[in-house]
């Protein structure tokens, strides 16, 4: 819950650049599907988006 709080008030100002570090950390299969998803959609309008994660298979998907 923390972790998709976190990430909701980071997006709140619309951010041409958005920084996560380790977002699918401590979140259920479908709150990481989501978070993915949104990732996706907020690359695709444009945002720049640096992810840090020590799982490089979680990065490539």
């Amino acid at each position: 819950m923390k972790q998709r709080l976190a990430i909701a008030s980071a997006l709140l100002n619309d951010p041409q650049v958005l920084i996560l570090d380790e977002p699918t950390n401590g979140l259920d299969p479908a709150g990481i599907i989501q978070i993915r998803d949104l990732i996706r959609e907020i690359a695709s309008k444009g945002t720049t988006i640096l992810l840090a994660s020590h799982l490089l298979d979680e990065v490539e998907k």
